[in-house]
């Protein structure tokens, strides 16, 4: 469980973070809380966003795991995954019109959640293989990182 659970936290803020970048700008949504959703569904940005936020994270991941020279082909398909899951994201279905009505609000939801659904499952493997060649003290850093959120 323990393993299942850092994969899909590592996975998630990877994917958030490449995502949302606003997202940490607007409320927070925790499940503790059971706060309901944001009525607004896809967020609005510009692309060329999505490119220095994923280096950035990518860079920070680097910094914090301690990519050794022998993890490195291992980390370089993690963000290579990340790379392409920003780019997928951007091309991602932006918010509805203004006019847009409540089915509308919903499809578009749903196209973006596959899309971050998509992005999730071809980082899992990636991740997989960099976290298996992590030392217990990488791997107690990572999960401690991932935990956290965005921007660690």
């Amino acid at each position: 469980m323990s393993r299942f659970v850092v994969v899909v936290c590592v996975s998630s803020v990877c994917l958030v973070a490449l995502i949302l970048p606003s997202a940490a700008a607007g409320p927070s949504v925790g499940a503790a809380t059971k706060k309901p959703r944001p009525v607004v569904l896809a967020q609005a940005r510009p692309s060329a966003q999505a490119t220095p936020n994923v280096e950035a994270n990518i860079a920070s991941l680097r910094q914090k795991l301690q990519i050794t020279p022998a993890q490195e082909a291992q980390f370089s398909a993690v963000a290579s995954m990340m790379r392409e899951n920003a780019r997928a994201a951007a091309s991602a279905p932006r918010q509805p019109p203004a006019n847009a009505t409540a089915v509308d609000d919903l499809r578009a939801y749903i196209q973006y959640s596959e899309v971050e659904l998509g992005g999730l499952k071809r980082l899992l493997p990636a991740l997989e293989a960099l976290y298996s060649t992590l030392s217990p003290a990488q791997k107690k850093t990572a999960d401690a990182v991932f935990r956290q959120g965005p921007g660690g």
